[in-house]
């Protein structure tokens, strides 16, 4: 069977929709007048953080599909360190459960600030495995790959 270049993509954005689904909404309204209340404010910079590490997304999976190339059982720490991050991601966006807004608003700021650390460890865990698959592919070409010389 014949894959073409649409095919894939349309299996891969299958694959990827029940996580799609699962991201908050970063549009939510806010049910309120004036200036958002310090809970509020809190939710709008967690989901600017999510949106932002979600954007990132895309270099894990590139990642990971240029270190499969490679054919090798050096590039198996840095895959399982793209595979955790991504899962660390997923892990948290299927746990985050956001306050109602009828909420204590003292309850609501206190769940966004505690998962706002969850998301700095995530985007820790991303800045690390990003990095690290970045310096062995620097250090270690694939096959293919022409790496620039330095000009007098």
């Amino acid at each position: 069977m014949k894959f073409s270049l649409k095919n894939t993509l349309r299996v891969a954005l299958t694959a990827l929709a029940p996580a799609l689904a699962a991201c908050p909404s970063p549009t939510k309204p806010i049910d309120e007048r004036g200036p958002a209340s310090p809970a509020s404010a809190a939710e709008m910079v967690l989901m600017a953080r999510h949106d932002s590490l979600m954007a990132q997304t895309s270099q894990l999976y590139e990642f990971k599909s240029k270190l499969s190339g490679y054919h090798s059982q050096a590039v198996a720490p840095y895959i399982h360190g793209l595979l955790a991050a991504d899962a660390a991601m997923m892990s948290w966006m299927h746990q985050y459960k956001a306050p109602d807004t009828t909420a204590v608003p003292a309850t609501r700021l206190a769940y966004f600030q505690q998962q706002q650390q969850v998301l700095n460890a995530v985007q820790r865990q991303y800045r690390a495995t990003l990095d690290s698959a970045t310096r062995f592919t620097t250090e270690h070409p694939a096959a293919g790959d022409v790496r620039p010389t330095p000009s007098n």
